[in-house]
């Protein structure tokens, strides 16, 4: 491809460490400072605690949090527990001592401070690799500046947040060719997530888990999938079926605003059935959508029937990241009380950053910059709705639950919203951030 040039920037995470007790005392004196302000904020303790990038309070709090020196405290491989782990989702324990590895992969441009501490806080410790993919176009093709530049402080801090043993990436993608938009450009783009995984040593029996940085499966199922008998893994038939999608709930702006609905992603698929990663020699080659940039073609798939392969086909075809994002694979979570992960939808510090993503990025909407949240989308809608209400009661019909991040009392709470603080002051920025809206005349 001409216009295509890659940079690969290596980040080697810093040693983080922990105890709760030092992350309780680093946040606690956060809680009364104003609500969105520049962040340079330096916890005096057993580590020092800096943070010098442009983020509201509750993302701080988020980032101090995710900096804080730790123990992994579920690295222990006992018999007792992850059988009883693997039991949670249908999933045998077979003896296996050494889990499998992770690499997780995601393309990164405009999101939140808070949604990527969310991510860091959930992983720590249980990633070998975080691929980042950053362009400096979207996909509408609206010039963007790179966000995380080699030696920047947004640099200097995505490197500290995964744990100690994680090696994390931000890879950049450039591209010039105006007629490549939309999917056919994202999924180019994503692309270099594998070619990143494949450099960073991964191997056929590692786990790839792709994501947007919003999209977090629950640590418990991750630790699942290191350790259990996984169909999908063990059993995929030389990868006829080898992905799962995940069941996770969505939470819209804030932990209050819990929707009704679930979200079908992040997906994972281990390395044996990846393109450039699997044996390339014994599965064939699919003809592929977007000028061979996308998905596997009709007939390439189980849910074409494999149609364009030979009857006595043995082996499938290996998958690339645009068969992972779009070809279905098998569902775990898939009923409300059984979610596996979680959907960190429109977290963001203010209108502006929200509305330039509805603007200029994928499924761009007309004039978002000066219509009514409610105009822009349903889901911004109930966003306006709950932040302004200070809770999702009697909001029903927007698809919201009722009780919020209190519907499922203690069943697998996000780490980051557990922290001291985090949930209260996100709730009052949102209210804050929605007001303004109001007062700078956009009618809803």
């Amino acid at each position: 491809m001409k216009s295509r040039k890659y940079v690969f920037a290596l980040l080697t995470l810093s040693s983080l460490a922990l105890c709760l007790l030092n992350l309780y005392a680093s946040i606690s004196s956060l809680q009364n400072e104003p609500s969105v302000y520049h962040l340079s904020h330096e916890h005096q303790g057993n580590n020092s605690i800096k943070v010098n990038v442009d983020a509201e309070q509750s993302a701080l709090i988020l980032l101090t949090a995710a900096q804080t020196d730790r123990p992994v405290f579920d690295e222990y491989v006992d018999p007792t527990t992850e059988s009883e782990r693997c039991k949670r989702y249908g999933l045998n324990y077979t003896g296996k001592t050494t889990r499998r590895r992770v690499f997780f992969g995601s393309l990164i441009a405009d999101d939140s401070w808070a949604t990527i501490a969310i991510s860091a806080i959930e992983n720590y410790g249980i990633l070998h690799t975080v691929a980042f993919v950053e362009s400096n176009r979207t996909q509408t093709f609206h010039a963007r500046n790179i966000r995380f530049g080699e030696g920047t402080e947004n640099m200097k801090l995505i490197k500290k947040l995964y744990g100690p043993q994680t090696t994390v990436h931000v890879d950049y993608y450039v591209n010039e060719d105006w007629n490549l938009q939309s999917l056919g450009r994202e999924h180019d783009q994503r692309s270099l997530i594998i070619e990143r995984w494949k450099l960073n040593g991964m191997s056929s029996d590692d786990i790839g888990y792709l994501a947007d940085v919003d999209e977090v499966l629950t640590r418990d199922f991750v630790r699942a999938l290191q350790i259990c008998e996984v169909n999908e893994f063990d059993h995929h038939e030389n990868c006829k079926e080898p992905k799962i999608d995940a069941g996770t709930v969505v939470f819209e702006g804030s932990p209050d605003c819990l929707k009704g609905q679930l979200w079908f992603r992040p997906f994972v698929v281990l390395g044996e059935c990846i393109d450039s990663i699997g044996d390339s020699s014994v599965h064939p080659r699919p003809e592929r959508s977007w000028d061979g940039k996308g998905w596997m073609s009709d007939g390439y798939t189980k849910k074409t029937q494999f149609a364009s392969l030979p009857k006595n086909t043995t082996h499938y075809p290996l998958w690339n990241a645009a068969d992972i994002r779009h070809n279905p694979g098998k569902t775990y979570g898939y009923t409300w009380g059984q979610y596996i992960g979680y959907h960190f939808h429109n977290f963001f510090p203010n209108l502006e950053t929200l509305r330039k993503k509805y603007s200029t990025y994928g499924h761009a909407v007309k004039d978002a910059m000066e219509k009514s949240l409610g105009d822009i989308h349903d889901d911004l809608q109930a966003m306006m709705h709950c932040g302004l209400n200070g809770s999702a009661t009697g909001l029903e019909k927007f698809g919201l639950v009722e009780g919020g991040l209190d519907y499922y009392g203690s069943t697998y709470i996000p780490l980051a919203f557990q922290i001291p603080g985090y949930v209260e002051i996100r709730r009052r920025e949102l209210k804050e951030i929605l007001l303004k809206d109001q007062v700078e005349q956009r009618p809803h």
